[in-house]
């Protein structure tokens, strides 16, 4: 009998984990949301349509992953930002929840004014990354 009510507590507790570990991490639908020219910088901001497809989890302080510069309790998941060709431009390694996905920015020299950007999430915890679709800067 004890080792029934055991095996059934264990079921229990794995079933209820299970979803926690298995969070959703869908593409990130990337739209432009305007710029700013001020002075010789672009300031561009950008913004995750289906920011609420997110998991606050996702976005939660991991002081047990490695730092990003002095905060060490960077949030598990990153957000960087790419040129159309690939090159880093920026990235965000503090958000602390998904509604900030809803309007960030990036600034370039207005001389470098990329045509088009994407964003990639780097979930650190679960080792996972999902890029989104690419935006012009007109």
């Amino acid at each position: 009998m004890r080792l029934k009510r055991i095996l059934w507590t264990l079921v229990l507790l794995v079933g209820f984990a299970t979803p926690a570990l298995a969070q959703p991490f869908p593409r990130p639908v990337l739209q432009f949301a305007g710029q700013v020219i001020f002075g010789p910088t672009l300031i561009v901001g950008l913004r995750v349509v289906n920011w609420s497809d997110y998991s606050p989890a996702l976005f939660a302080a991991s002081p047990k992953l490695p730092p990003c510069g002095l905060n060490t309790s960077a949030s598990r998941t990153w957000v960087e930002i790419f040129n159309a060709r690939g090159q880093r431009l920026y990235g965000f390694c503090g958000f602390t929840d998904p509604s900030l996905l809803s309007e960030f920015w990036f600034s370039i020299p207005e001389a470098n004014r990329p045509r088009a950007v994407y964003i990639a999430l780097i979930d650190r915890l679960r080792r996972r990354i999902v890029v989104s679709n690419k935006v012009a800067i007109p």
